[in-house]
């Protein structure tokens, strides 16, 4: 697997500050496909930092999060799925907040929360698709005395959904496994035609097991795998210029690119310095 996903703090390093921290964990090598990271994420809001607040958002990522809130008193409150997002969301935080979450690459989801994908919209609670053993996870969870303990918790877990699910597989279409690798390894710089060809099936196949089992156009996969291959060489090599970024991309003007940037994160490339 080597498509890893970005997230604002990652970028803008400049939000993060005395009372904001946000932080990644690379999961084990073992989950290494399943999990793209493990993350953190805190405000401490008061009286006197609250007009400083600024806004923060999540952005598109392929991605789908188990999150769990630290602070709540309960399961039905503290551990949710949040669905597949297609643009990006901005909000600004009136009070304290503690998260950590399981960051999943979208052909394991079905295998972790024994869930379909098409069938996940907005946020879905834990306890809705687990039952009591929910309860029971979120307990553990919630409980650990540090970072260490509770990946420790999580991966056990995951470690064995994903055993079960080898022993009694759920239903999923053969070709989506292998064309998300491609998408990945292309960058998402992969036309429908290639891609359906390289799997050995039509593109109206393509679209609909795609819409079928994910709920989601594979032209839209591969727009935010793109758009995210963009954030990792603006990681890497913040020296690119626009036009270089833009040739990198696979985009006919830089024009394009930036107004395909938009349309996920919400700003230009050129303001994610302010």
């Amino acid at each position: 697997m080597i498509y890893r996903p970005l997230q604002p703090p990652k970028l803008q390093s400049h939000l993060q500050n005395d009372y904001y921290h946000y932080q990644e964990y690379a999961p084990q090598p073992v989950l290494q496909s399943t999990v793209a990271c493990y993350w953190s994420s805190t405000f401490q809001v008061s009286s006197t930092t609250l007009p400083h607040t600024s806004a923060y958002r999540i952005i598109p990522d392929g991605c789908i999060d188990i999150i769990f809130d630290l602070d709540a008193i309960s399961v039905t409150q503290g551990a949710f799925v949040s669905s597949w997002m297609s643009t990006y969301e901005v909000f600004y935080p009136k009070e304290s907040m503690n998260f950590f979450g399981i960051r999943m690459y979208i052909q394991s989801v079905q295998a972790i929360v024994g869930y379909p994908i098409a069938d996940l919209q907005g946020q879905i609670l834990l306890e809705e698709l687990w039952g009591h053993s929910a309860s029971t996870f979120w307990e553990q969870v919630i409980g650990a005395t540090d970072t260490a303990m509770r990946i420790n918790i999580i991966e056990q877990y995951l470690q064995q959904a994903l055993y079960t699910y080898d022993i009694h597989p759920r239903p999923a279409h053969p070709l989506l496994a292998h064309s998300l690798q491609l998408m990945y390894a292309y960058n998402g710089q992969i036309d429908l035609a290639t891609l359906a060809q390289q799997v050995h099936y039509s593109e109206r196949t393509v679209r609909r097991i795609f819409q079928q089992e994910f709920g989601i156009r594979p032209k839209e996969i591969l727009d935010i795998i793109r758009f995210q291959s963009i954030l990792q060489m603006m990681y890497r090599y913040p020296q690119y210029s626009l036009g270089e970024l833009a040739i990198s991309g696979g985009y006919y003007d830089q024009s394009h690119f930036i107004h395909h940037f938009q349309r996920y994160y919400g700003l230009s490339p050129g303001q994610l310095s302010v």
